[in-house]
């Protein structure tokens, strides 16, 4: 097989900004006002990537335990922070339950990975790494839109649920199908993913090495169980944010913190 590898050079990252320019543009032909996000994103893209490119080799060689906990603190802590501020729920103390979610849901999964499945029994950056990075950036995903998705809801259903709670029925039940559609929202992104993998989309990881000269059966493989993985973590981690959510709307009285939950528009 060939294992050429194709560089890119200056000349090459000039014209992938091209794309962002195009897809400024057409925001603008629009309306969307996204010019500023796109730019941001770009930008930020660019520097968090850069960065990482030239430390990615510091952080393979870690085998210290405490080195790659800290790695793995400070991406959840970003994470969660970043969740809380994209979810569009303006509440007091979110960041934190979301940051406990995302580590509690992610090291459970990337556990079973690196242990049962692939046998690692060393802490090695090489392999921890990557696999915390590609399931926690889904999860966070994911707890955004349930978030939303939820409090949506709720607001547009508050009757029903105000009806259910006066009739006596627990928090639980009167939120049962909002949760729900909640949930079912926040897994669709990695639902639709499983249904055309390899079909209709060679997603990054099976993209990144194939390019790098893996046998493709191997980057297959691989990409199949990072899927996997995402797929469970996204569920434990929506469903626990729902949950999460439900105790903060729902007082002690039964009853909605109308407050609370006017604050999230």
């Amino acid at each position: 097989m060939n294992s050429h590898v194709i560089t890119l050079g200056l000349e090459e990252i000039l014209l992938l900004f091209g794309l962002v320019l195009v897809a400024i543009a057409w925001g603008a032909w629009l309306r969307l006002g996204l010019t500023r996000d796109f730019l941001l994103g770009a930008a930020r893209g660019t520097l968090q990537l850069g960065a990482i490119g030239l430390v990615i080799g510091w952080v393979f060689r870690q085998t210290e335990w405490y080195a790659v906990i800290g790695l793995m603190a400070i991406m959840v802590l970003v994470a969660g922070w970043t969740a809380s501020r994209q979810s569009g729920l303006r509440l007091p103390g979110l960041t934190f339950p979301l940051i406990a979610i995302l580590s509690g849901t992610n090291t459970i999964v990337v556990a079973y990975l690196a242990l049962v499945v692939l046998g690692i029994d060393e802490w090695d950056g090489r392999y921890l790494i990557p696999l915390w990075g590609m399931l926690l950036g889904n999860a966070m995903t994911a707890v955004t839109l349930v978030s939303e998705r939820l409090t949506t809801s709720m607001r547009e259903g508050a009757n029903e649920i105000e009806t259910l709670l006066a009739l006596g029925a627990t928090p639980g039940f009167s939120l049962a199908r909002f949760r729900r559609q909640a949930i079912r929202s926040a897994l669709t992104p990695t639902l639709n993913a499983l249904m055309v993998v390899g079909l209709v989309k060679v997603p990054g990881m099976m993209t990144g090495q194939l390019l790098g000269g893996s046998p493709p059966f191997q980057a297959a493989l691989y990409q199949l169980m990072i899927l996997f993985g995402i797929s469970l973590c996204d569920l434990m981690a929506s469903s626990a944010t729902v949950y999460m959510l439900q105790r903060r709307f729902i007082t002690n009285q039964a009853q909605i913190d109308w407050p609370l939950l006017r604050a999230t528009q």
